[in-house]
């Protein structure tokens, strides 16, 4: 059964102890209780925004003015049916999760100075950041070396959890379920958008509400963006998930603030190069990474197609990604053997694409 619980600054405060425990070792009661939190909450911080639907049998219940509100029956007034109706129409939410909005949002009304249906939104997006700020802080840390190792361990087994997590049989594993998101953010804030440029009696709050949340969808798909980063400097992408952000670029404008941030993404993916001081630790990561393409020849071939033969929105962002793959071609080229017999190619036509690269602009966004 799907989860219709919600509850004020739960994220908040899971974050703030992520943060508290970075300094600490596994013996601490802190640290325990950050390991139980972690338990029960990787699943919901998997799901990233995914939130059960508006279910007919709680529109009927919250109509009846009983709905149930985080698994227990509450009778409710008719001006809080209507404050959660609306809610649950607006976010797109179950009925359950918007009526336990608005009575949750009821002790933050001084502190937002709006009523509780208006500091309900506000709530539910402060929620949603914190979120994003937990996953972050997760996958950082978890590479970090500064993290007791112990620590380190406990935060390397949630983000792996989480990496291979699927929400329901089928579906897409983390990586691709946050590039999803940045383009159904993007849909819905059209939608908003949509709202606020209509009639002003179709406007549900305030108009200063709903322009903060279209604000928010905005900065979402960006922070969502340097999320996908944080993962891929870190962690390996698997073939699809590698394709989608390739497929994902070559449609994006890059007047949206998000593409040069995903740009990034695949550069970080595609890198033979390093941060890490030690050449040889260096040079191994680089060979893990050809040895992860040439696992898979058609994944390679297609890789390629998708870069190099496809058509792409923009000719500089298509020639900053052509000098990357260019650098890896020659790589792999160089240090594996039949690298260029999978590919179809060797370096002198390696040599054409950093040419042309060039001279489709790659360094306009040096």
């Amino acid at each position: 059964m799907a989860n219709t619980t919600w509850e004020p600054e739960r994220f908040s405060n899971l974050n703030k102890l992520l943060e508290e425990c970075l300094d600490l070792t596994n013996d601490s009661p802190t640290f325990e209780k950050l390991s139980q939190q972690l338990e029960t909450s990787k699943t919901d911080l998997a799901g990233l925004f995914e939130y059960p639907g508006k279910s007919a049998q709680h529109r009927s219940d919250l109509e009846k003015g009983t709905p149930s509100i985080n698994g227990e029956k509450f009778k409710v007034s008719i001006d809080f049916v209507t404050e959660a109706k609306k809610l649950s129409d607006f976010l797109e939410i179950d009925e359950n999760i918007a009526a336990a909005l608005v009575q949750k949002a009821v002790p933050f009304e001084k502190r937002f100075e709006l009523p509780a249906a208006e500091t309900a939104v506000l709530l539910f997006f402060s929620e949603r950041e914190a979120k994003l700020m937990c996953l972050r802080t997760l996958f950082t840390s978890s590479v970090s070396k500064t993290v007791d190792d112990s620590v380190r361990n406990v935060l390397e087994t949630t983000t792996g959890a989480i990496m291979s997590s699927v929400m329901t049989s089928g579906s897409a594993m983390f990586p691709s379920r946050v590039l999803n998101t940045i383009t159904e953010l993007k849909t819905k804030q059209s939608k908003i958008k949509d709202i606020l440029d209509g009639p002003t009696a179709n406007i549900p709050y305030q108009r200063e509400v709903v322009e903060f949340v279209q604000t928010k969808l905005g900065e979402e798909r960006k922070q969502l963006a340097m999320l996908l980063f944080v993962i891929v400097h870190d962690h390996q992408l698997n073939f699809s998930e590698m394709i989608s952000i390739v497929e994902w670029l070559r449609s994006s404008s890059v007047e949206d603030p998000v593409t040069l941030r995903m740009v990034l993404t695949i550069l970080c993916a595609l890198g033979t190069s390093s941060e890490d001081g030690d050449q040889d630790i260096a040079e191994a990561a680089a060979l893990d990474k050809i040895n992860h393409l040439v696992r898979d020849s058609q994944f390679l071939v297609k890789l390629n197609e998708e870069i190099i033969d496809k058509t792409w929105s923009d000719d500089g962002m298509k020639g900053l990604v052509w000098l990357q793959w260019a650098l890896l071609a020659l790589f792999g080229i160089k240090r594996s053997p039949g690298f260029d017999h999978l590919l179809g190619y060797r370096e002198d036509r390696v040599e054409q694409i950093a040419q042309q690269a060039i001279q489709m602009g790659a360094y306009r966004f040096a």
